[in-house]
């Protein structure tokens, strides 16, 4: 087993592989790619940056000494080059205590309690989507747009996988019947008319 960590601004990527060739890229805790390969490979991933897409490709390749190397382009810069992957394994995380509080609190429609265990957990790891996307349910049952929009925004930008849930989740149904959900779900959860939600809180 072999593992990288390469960090750009707060973004954290990871690489690892195994002995079979099997590449795995993680993105701030979240699979983004996964490939079989001897002797290299191109990982395309796109991440939502400060409202923006931007996109990604991590190469792998091998030098004459049959040693792993990762080349980083972001919108087609080469931001790093030769990054030598190590050997070892890929550290275990610790659990997040808060964030399974949450997701009970949640569950049992306990909402504001909910939410103050969601934001200690973002003291644990606050480029956790799963978070934001959940704090954004306990919002929206709580019929707080604003702040249920901001998650999801959010969410998003920080990588959440599952954007079908937004659309399907039941405890979103609130946030979906808003005026501004249409545009915002056109703008890839980018931007919404606040003005619009501000309506919505003032009837």
């Amino acid at each position: 087993m072999q593992y990288q960590k390469l960090l750009v601004g707060d973004t954290i990527i990871e690489f690892h592989n195994n002995w079979l060739g099997e590449e795995t890229v993680i993105v701030n805790g979240h699979l983004v790619s996964k490939k079989s390969s001897i002797w290299g490979t191109d990982h395309h991933f796109t991440l939502v940056e400060q409202g923006h897409h931007a996109r990604y490709i991590l190469t792998t390749k091998m030098n004459a000494g049959m040693q792993v190397l990762l080349d980083l382009r972001r919108n087609g810069e080469l931001i790093q080059e030769d990054v030598i992957v190590k050997y070892g394994s890929r550290p275990m995380k610790p659990k997040n205590k808060a964030k399974k509080m949450g997701m009970a609190k949640l569950k049992e429609y306990e909402l504001n309690e909910a939410i103050e265990e969601f934001k200690k957990a973002l003291d644990f790891d606050v480029n956790d989507p799963d978070i934001y996307f959940h704090m954004a349910c306990a919002y929206s049952i709580l019929e707080s747009p604003k702040d249920g929009f901001e998650c999801i925004k959010t969410a998003v930008a920080k990588g959440l996988q599952d954007k079908e849930m937004i659309l399907n989740h039941d405890m979103l149904a609130f946030l979906r019947i808003q005026d501004a959900f249409e545009d915002f779900l056109a703008s890839g959860f980018i931007n919404y008319d606040k003005n619009l939600l501000d309506l919505k809180e003032d009837e």
